[in-house]
C-alpha cells in the first residue's frame, strides 16, 4: 500500500497546505515544504534511514542552497530605469 510522506525525512506526518496548489505540502517533523511522495513501506524506511543518517548534510546543504538562491533574488533586483525601459519595449 502506498503511502504519503515527506521526500526529505519520510515522515507521515505532511499536511496539504493550500488546497487549491496540489503541490504545497509541509512536513511537521523537519519543516520541508513542497510536493510529497507516494512511497511503500520499503522506500519509507530507506527515506527515514537516509535521514537519520544524514540529516546535518542535508540541511547544511539546502541552507547553502537557499542562500545562492536569496543571492540571485537580490542581484536580479532591477533599478527603476531598467524596469521603465523592459516596460518600454513591451509597450506598456
Amino acid at each position: 500500500m502506498k503511502k504519503k510522506v515527506c521526500p526529505r525525512c519520510g515522515s507521515r506526518n505532511v499536511e496539504w497546505i493550500i488546497p487549491q496548489v496540489w503541490s504545497r505540502w509541509v512536513c511537521y517533523n523537519c519543516d520541508y515544504t513542497g510536493p510529497i511522495i507516494e512511497v511503500d513501506d520499503e522506500m519509507e524506511n530507506k527515506i527515514v534511514k537516509n535521514w537519520k543518517e544524514n540529516k546535518e548534510e542535508i540541511l547544511y546543504k539546502e541552507s547553502l542552497r537557499k542562500n545562492k538562491d536569496n543571492e540571485e533574488d537580490e542581484n536580479e533586483e532591477l533599478s527603476d530605469e531598467e524596469i521603465d525601459e523592459k516596460l518600454k519595449k513591451l509597450g506598456i
